[in-house]
């Protein structure tokens, strides 16, 4: 019997709240639909593509625009079918320098632990 894998923190499956601040990097390069995002991101190397799941971007999309983050507005003139246009607010221009300063924190604890790992290997 095949054994299924088992999500686990330490393969990154539980770091969802990173896709904020990648969708606010993203939306600050000017206004885009979903789609488009989830390629933008996947190009710009800020998230691995099979770590996006389409409907929790989405969901994190409408959390952020119910937050003030994001704005959107439906675009029925494209041609194609319509889609939702989401855009970076002034406050989730804040918000964005906010995430910098505590990344940054992040990334000094992280280098602490790994320095800690590598330690234990001696």
């Amino acid at each position: 019997m095949e054994q299924a894998e088992v999500k686990c923190a330490c393969k990154g499956s539980f770091l969802d709240k990173f896709i904020q601040p990648a969708l606010l990097v993203a939306l600050s390069k000017g206004s885009s639909h979903g789609f488009q995002m989830i390629a933008d991101l996947e190009k710009s190397g800020m998230v691995s593509g099979d770590s996006l799941d389409p409907a929790g971007l989405y969901r994190t999309l409408k959390r952020m625009e119910a937050g003030g983050l994001v704005s959107s507005q439906w675009d029925t003139e494209s041609g194609s079918k319509p889609r939702r246009i989401y855009s970076i607010t002034a406050e989730g221009r804040g918000c964005l320098s906010t995430w910098k300063t505590t990344l940054l924190e992040y990334r000094s604890n992280i280098d602490a632990i790994l320095s800690r790992i590598d330690e234990g290997k001696k």
